[in-house]
């Protein structure tokens, strides 16, 4: 994203199955089908669904979600009133020298502080907070899919459910809509995700190297499909849901091929698990500044993006440190004081 010349090696790669490595989008849905299933698995099992569920639901996902974003919008704002430097701009990519050259949009940056208003667009502010509108937006009416795959309904019911989801959300140019597939996809993979493992866990090597590269080719269906004109939203739309089905695939094949599973449990993974909200809140900042400057100085594209990513890792291990780990504490308290059921006032003794 840095660099303003797309290297020859990325261009053979770019649409092919092997643009796994450098898919930005295909890793945004990765995310959506990963918060469906997680944020369903609490409820799965539960005979009833707890007293104030959705509540403590909402609380939960407030406070995951807006204290390292208004850190985010702080340290996006001091980016770029204290330490952008367009005069090192001119090496960087066409992408980049599009951020932050219009003045600073005071009403949009308000409402981008909600998270669900309507009409978001934070790309002058920090481009990748796109998709937490999304996310909060969905969280919103997700306790309604929870509810819904909470009926003791059989797997047949589920996917009847997730093809009506698919249907009801297939309409033009439903931004936020189209990614309500992903987290649906999610909470019905959590619903059955015991029976899943049980299946894909006797799996020999060779089929679940086979497994998790079909799952890799789905992902990059709309990578692959680039090239070649689509008939419309509805072609774009399809295409997208491939997607969301290769993620899934992804998901449910790490958590159940014991190698991979172990190798997702070591600690360098863990680090990279633990820190990922806060490293793609701020990873476009760095890019911004000061990776402009350290090619300026150095004329090396690898020490910029080493330095970088140096730079982006340390920054994220603060905020998962020292915001996320005490609000997401914090929250847990709130939700579980809100779900106690007030005590009944004591009675006057008889006179």
């Amino acid at each position: 994203m840095m660099m303003p010349v797309t290297p020859v090696w990325l261009e053979k790669i770019q649409y092919t199955p092997l643009n796994f490595f450098c898919d930005g989008w295909g890793a945004v849905i990765l995310f959506f089908v990963l918060s469906g299933l997680v944020l369903n698995l609490k409820y799965i099992g539960l005979k009833t669904l707890p007293p104030r569920w959705i509540p403590t639901f909402l609380i939960n996902r407030i406070f995951r979600i807006y204290p390292a974003f208004f850190v985010a919008i702080l340290l996006s704002l001091f980016f770029r009133f204290v330490l952008y430097d367009p005069s090192v701009m001119g090496a960087m990519s066409a992408d980049l020298n599009s951020h932050w050259r219009d003045p600073l949009n005071i009403p949009e940056l308000l409402k981008l502080f909600t998270l669900v208003a309507p009409g978001i667009h934070p790309a002058q502010i920090d481009p990748p907070m796109w998709t937490l509108v999304y996310e909060m937006r969905i969280s919103l009416f997700f306790p309604l899919v929870i509810f819904c795959l909470s009926r003791r309904w059989k797997i047949m019911n589920d996917l009847v459910f997730l093809a009506v989801i698919y249907l009801v959300c297939l309409v033009p140019d439903g931004a936020t809509i189209h990614c309500v597939p992903f987290f649906v996809l999610g909470a019905v993979c959590a619903r059955h995700l015991g029976w899943i493992r049980s299946v894909l866990g006797k799996f020999n090597p060779g089929m679940q190297v086979l497994w998790l590269a079909a799952s890799v080719v789905l992902l990059e269906t709309v990578a692959m499909a680039t090239p070649y004109p689509l008939a419309g939203g509805y072609a774009s739309y399809l295409c997208q849901q491939l997607v969301g089905l290769g993620a899934a695939g992804i998901i449910l094949g790490c958590v159940s091929f014991a190698n991979v599973a172990a190798l997702l449990s070591s600690s360098p993974f863990q680090f990279i698990g633990r820190t990922s909200y806060s490293f793609y809140l701020v990873h476009m900042l760095f890019q911004l500044t000061p990776a402009p400057l350290i090619y300026h100085l150095t004329g090396s594209w690898l020490a910029t993006w080493l330095t970088a990513l140096i730079l982006t890792y340390f920054v994220a291990w603060l905020m998962f440190r020292y915001v996320e780990k005490p609000m997401i504490k914090q929250g847990h308290a709130m939700a579980a004081r809100f779900s106690k059921s007030p005590q009944a006032s004591p009675t006057m003794p008889a006179k």
